[in-house]
């Protein structure tokens, strides 16, 4: 046991570990220190500074992430100075960090929707997921689609391109896809809290208050004076503008989520506050929104024939069509949406003519642009500054309206210029109605309806006060919002207002105190007016799509919805116009987190920037965008490159630079605290990291490295690495980080199976396509017999899989045809393996490269075969760890103290060398490894023909294997490619032998690589021409039995099989079933398109296309990586597990499923799950089971 000592951390004394950190011992104890430079995978930096604490006695502060703790040490890890100084420490590093946290558009928009977010997944085809994006900010984006004015827009840097984005058309895309498909998106509900609250008013506000609460598990009902729920949007919003079919299907999503709702009950008449309460309703949330009409305040108002608007638009929404407006002349008095809305509407029910009088300028207009601009389309005359002064009764039934000319003075409190009347400009005009729009307030109960209004905050507006950011008025646990709080408002504001209320009586139920949704640190680069223009200058100009619309004529016949929604494509070109403002990192950065823990004001002054041209000259890296803007020079990226990966890829003087050395494993990613290195992916364009991360192991190379896989619905958005442990603690390469991403997002999938007509490849059924498999199987083997028919298998399929194909093989054919490319090397050199355990060899594990003293690599290929390995010796080398490789390769060369490089025939000839050289000093009778045993013939000439150069070489080689104690001895995959390597290796493991004695030591050992990740689940599994599953000979015939009796035949044929290369060019082959070809094809595509033309039937199941697609009859779909459960032994053959995280492209199956079907076929009963399939293989070989757990 290591020796403690004893420290007192914050008062407490407590014991830690003898040279751990101060660091390393808070977090011990569980005493949360922050940092932002520090990572455990790395030397302490200290950059940052942000992990001082106070060490009494010392007279400055220390860094908790590099000093080791002392006997008797003395800690304060927090306190008011020590916050103070971290909090300066960060605003210091804001200096250099320029950037916008999130989107310009999100901040504008008053419920803070992700805007960036959703028009990413709407570009990408994600439209449900788009709509639940939108959702954890607004529950009725159907409805919002349609009447928000879109204050995003007006933010958006498009404009400073070509025009804005339009954003609400995509949004009502989404979510009239959401409707049109019939699956609602809804979130789960948790199970109920016990706590009740009562929401008053049905309209935006309250059913959003409603929404959020049953998110948060918290019982709801609402109360609603109409006889029906939506308020405003039902009531005072027309058809042509919100279908009440729309509106009816959000309220609907909402209250499925168990709201209860009392309709046709007023405040202050049916009930009170205190009646709500002793109901149980701990919680009030007052959302009435605002229905009566303000007066104009001129004389003759009350006239008969003048109407208020809100009054106007209910009475249609409840009547439908007033018959008394056909044909008459109607004066409009206004300037917002309602005023607009009545006009319009009065059109549509036959109205003579309607005119608008607004008393300021068109530009002064609440009402939005479009809105104004249809309503002149339709034909609707408004006139500018233009007031009543009198009404009075005219001409027979009409009405007199007097008005009076206004000009524009100064602005007023609401920021529009003032209207003064000038003098002398009265007129007069004759209409048949008027139609009072000027605005609304809310109807109060008085403190005799409700003796709880007393304590309420009235305001002077007929609105109740309270904070904007809880909606907590401050009396008794009651909230407010929507109309009644802020006025008449926008759709959205009330929506966000409920939302908002939501959460905080959330923390209110949960905590005891009213506190709002915490506000998150944003810095931006500036608004339209302040930001630098250039680096807009050069990009390219896209057409703004526009909405599509009914005909004017047509429009005006009716209340039929006017605007018709985006198209998909339509959507997704409009979406692609999003110039990404937001960083793709904003909701994983540590850094805002920081700013937000200690409430960092951003100073709304620019940060120093970076030339744009210096930042494009420098991020060119083709999988890694580098935004030196946004770099704060905390270093990790540029220490773990060279310390910890290695490669030294990465060059940091004033910022980052990437040089020609980087190997793409993407730890720099991983590692940078802010948004200045990201992989360059479309998925990263989605804002919101409330994805779902699904752990698997990566099957492009043998080390099968954890890897997790980011899915936000069913796309790949990012990937990581998985945790540091084994096998590849930490790292992962291209292959599995952007390779992996890449296939899954552009490459081309197939996706239906397919069947040869008539010389054509066409779309069919999964029974269809399976069916014909197995009638020509069947036709071709009755026929041909057993031996023309064979099977070519892929060692990166699943070991589910692998085992059911040669199950399939062996009890529907009887055929032992079947092999996978390397096979026959594998098995030699796994017979080469046994003989040197036998002789007390070890075969490693990944974990014990750490350990090594010594690293003597064969093959030239360690870079491509395993990259995680390929790091590791470079990190052993740098550690001063000898390495001698034979056989050259790109990429070590660097790190090795001996670089052979040669072609393969003279590998055995140097391996044996060094083995002569390696045991000078043993006596070696007592192994069986005489020095001149086993010796292939011409060994010697060939030693005689080195190069003294080399011949130093070996000598130096075989000195410094004598002085290791734990060497490590590391075959690539090429040695399995003749029959002169396999000699190679088989040298290479007596030197193995011979070393681990000399040196004396226990831990040195031998570690096979295959670059293929299920090779050794093909052994296990069955899968050879010349053994059975266990990798049992074929003459096992217990092995047989066992087989047999599972698989419910009489009898397994143990007649050995053909080899891959013998069934290939056997004109007795007829039927040929191939798994992943692209993989063998890939290297001679026209070399394997002609051995493959000449099968009868040749069945191929692949993920996407390729050259054996061209001459096969049947083509099978198989789910790619990501796409499918299974497992697979990685070269170390550790059993690994593969998740499922995105569904199969189109109707692709799991391999192992393929083969069940195949199976359930021939009449075979087979297990529906991996799982299942296991424990099948398990009672077959029972020798596996423990390989299997």
């Amino acid at each position: 046991m290591s020796k403690r000592v004893r420290i007192c951390l914050n008062g407490k004394v407590v014991e830690a570990p003898e040279g751990a950190t101060i660091l390393e011992a808070a977090r011990e104890e569980g005493i949360y220190i922050p940092t932002l430079c520090h990572s455990p995978l790395l030397r302490p930096l200290e950059n940052c500074r942000l992990c001082v604490v106070q060490v009494m006695g010392e007279r400055q502060y220390k860094a908790a992430c590099s000093t080791p703790v002392a006997e008797g040490m003395e800690i304060v890890t927090d306190s008011e100075e020590l916050r103070r100084t971290r909090k300066l420490l960060l605003e210091l590093l804001l200096d250099t960090h320029y950037g916008d946290c999130v989107a310009p558009c999100t901040v504008a928009c008053p419920a803070n929707v992700d805007i960036q977010g959703y028009l990413a997944l709407i570009r990408r085809g994600e439209y449900l997921e788009a709509v639940r994006l939108i959702k954890e900010k607004i529950p009725m984006p159907a409805v919002i689609g349609r009447v928000c004015p879109h204050p995003c827009e007006a933010a958006c840097r498009r404009h400073l391109v070509d025009e804005a984005v339009n954003i609400n058309p995509c949004k009502r895309f989404a979510a009239d896809y959401e409707i049109r498909s019939g699956r609602r998106v809804l979130p789960e509900v948790p199970g109920n809290s016990g706590h009740y609250v009562a929401v008053i008013g049905g309209g935006p506000a309250g059913l959003s208050a409603a929404y959020y609460l049953r998110c948060l598990g918290h019982g709801v009902t609402i109360y609603e004076e109409r006889e029906k729920l939506g308020g405003m949007l039902r009531y005072g919003i027309p058809e042509y503008r919100l279908p009440k079919v729309i509106l009816d299907w959000e309220i609907e999503g909402i209250l499925s989520l168990g709201v209860g709702v009392r309709t046709g009950v007023r405040w202050g008449k049916d009930f009170t506050l205190d009646d709500l309460h002793r109901d149980g309703h701990e919680v009030v949330f007052l959302a009435i929104g605002a229905w009566a009409a303000r007066k104009l305040g001129v004389v003759g108002e009350d006239l008969k024939g003048v109407t208020e608007g809100v009054g106007f638009l209910e009475r249609i929404a409840r009547e439908g069509v007033i018959e008394t407006v056909r044909g008459k002349r109607l004066a409009v008095i206004g300037g917002g949406n309602v005023a607009i809305d009545a006009a319009r509407s009065a059109l549509r029910m036959g109205a003579k003519e309607v005119s608008i009088l607004y008393r300021r300028s068109r530009n002064e207009m609440p009402a939005s642009h479009e809105e104004i601009e249809a309503a002149e389309k339709e034909g609707v005359n408004i006139q500018y500054l233009l007031a009543p002064t009198k009404i009075s009764d005219g001409n027979g039934s009409r009405i007199k309206l007097e008005c009076i000319r206004m000009e524009l003075g100064k602005p007023d409190a609401s920021g529009r210029r003032r209207p003064i009347p000038v003098e002398g400009s009265e007129t007069t005009v004759e209409v048949d109605e008027i139609i009072s729009a000027i605005g609304q307030y809310s109807e109060i109960p008085n403190p005799d309806s409700d003796i709880a209004m007393a304590e309420l905050p009235v305001t002077r507006w007929n609105t109740i006060g309270g904070d904007p950011r809880s909606m907590h008025t401050g009396i008794k646990m009651v909230f407010v919002g929507g109309d009644l709080f802020r006025g008449p408002a926008t759709v959205v504001a009330a929506l966000a207002d409920g939302r908002k209320a939501a959460y905080s009586i959330d923390r209110y139920f949960r905590s005891s105190r009213v506190e709002p949704e915490p506000l998150h640190f944003n810095i931006s680069k500036g608004d339209l007016e302040s930001i630098d223009r250039e680096p807009f200058s050069v990009m390219k100009t896209i057409s703004r799509e526009t909405m599509p619309e009914l005909g004017t004529k047509e429009r005006i016949q009716g209340f039929q919805e006017v605007e018709l929604g985006f198209g998909e494509d339509q959507a997704r070109r409009e979406a692609a116009r999003c110039l990404v403002c937001g960083c793709s990192a904003a909701f994983d950065c540590r850094l805002r987190d920081l700013m937000n823990e200690f409430q960092v004001d951003w100073r709304d002054q620019p940060s120093k920037k970076i030339h744009y041209q210096r930042v494009a000259a420098v991020d060119v890296h083709p999988n890694i965008t580098l935004d030196p803007n946004k770099c704060i020079r905390c270093e990790r990226c540029n220490v773990a490159c060279a310390e910890f990966q290695c490669s030294n890829a990465i060059v940091l003087k004033e910022y980052p630079r990437f040089n020609d050395r980087c190997v793409e494993c993407g730890l720099c990613i991983d590692l940078c605290p802010t948004g200045a290195l990201m992989e360059r992916r479309e998925g990263r364009a989605v804002e919101r990291l409330q994805w779902t991360s699904v752990a698997t192991h990566c099957i492009h190379c043998g080390c099968g490295c954890r890897i997790d896989l980011k899915v936000k619905g069913t796309k790949l958005v990012w990937i990581s690495d998985g945790h540091e442990g084994p096998p590849n603690w930490a790292s992962t390469c291209r292959r599995g980080r952007f390779d992996t991403y890449d296939r899954l997002w552009f490459g081309e999938r197939l996706t239906s199976p397919m069947i040869r007509k008539k010389g054509r490849l066409k779309e069919v059924s999964w029974d269809e396509a399976l069916a014909a498999v197995h009638e020509e199987f069947t036709r071709i083997s009755g026929r041909h017999g057993p031996q023309s028919v064979a099977a070519l298998a892929s060692p990166s399929a699943t070991s589910e899989a692998l085992y059911l194909l040669q199950r399939w093989m062996r009890s529907a054919w009887k055929s032992n045809n079947m092999d996978f490319r390397g096979r026959r090397s594998l098995e030699q050199l796994w017979g080469l393996l046994e003989g040197y355990r036998n002789l007390g060899g070890k075969t490693l594990k990944l974990g014990d490269l750490a350990r090594a003293d010594g690293f003597f690599i064969l093959g030239d290929d360690l870079e491509t075969t395993a990259p995680i390995v390929a790091t590791m010796v470079r990190r052993a080398a740098r550690r001063e760890v000898p390495v001698w490789l034979i056989g050259g390769g790109v990429g070590l060369q660097q790190y090795c103290r001996v670089t052979i490089e040669a072609p393969s025939p003279l590998w055995n000839a140097l391996v044996w060398g060094i083995f002569q050289e390696s045991a000078k000093d043993l006596e070696l009778s007592e192994s069986g490894l005489e020095g001149g045993a086993g010796n292939p013939p011409g060994l010697g000439a060939a030693l005689r023909d080195l190069s003294d150069h080399v011949q130093e070489q070996l000598a130096a080689v075989g000195k410094g294997l004598r002085q290791c104690r734990s060497p490590v001895f590391l075959l690539c995959d090429s040695v399995m490619e003749s029959e002169d390597r396999i000699q190679a290796a088989e040298a290479c493991l007596k030197i193995a032998t011979v070393a681990g004695r000399s040196g004396g030591g226990e831990e040195g050992g031998v570690l096979l690589l295959s670059r293929h990740i299920n090779s050794a689940g093909a052994l296990f599994t069955g899968l050879s021409p010349v053994r059975q599953t266990g990798f049992l000979p074929l003459s096992d015939d217990e092995g047989s039995r066992r087989c047999a009796e599972a698989w419910g035949i009489d009898s397994l044929t143990q007649k050995q099989g053909l080899e891959m290369d013998e069934f290939l060019k056997s004109k007795k082959t007829k039927a040929l079933f191939v798994q992943n070809p692209g993989a063998l094809t890939a290297e001679d595509s026209l070399q394997w398109k002609k051995k493959l033309k000449s099968i009868e039937f040749l069945v191929v199941q692949d993920t996407v296309p390729g050259v054996a697609m061209e001459v096969a009859q049947v083509v099978l779909p198989v789910a790619g990586f990501g796409e499918q459960q299974g497992s697979v032994f990685n070269l170390e053959q550790s059993f690994l597990q593969l998740g499922e995280a995105i569904p199969p492209a189109g109707q692709a199956l799991a391999d192992w499923e393929i083969m069940r079907r195949l199976l359930n076929m021939a009449g075979a009963d087979v297990p529906g799950d991996p799982a299942g399939i296991r424990r099948e293989i398990c009672r077959v070989a029972p020798h596996l089971a423990e390989r299997f757990s």
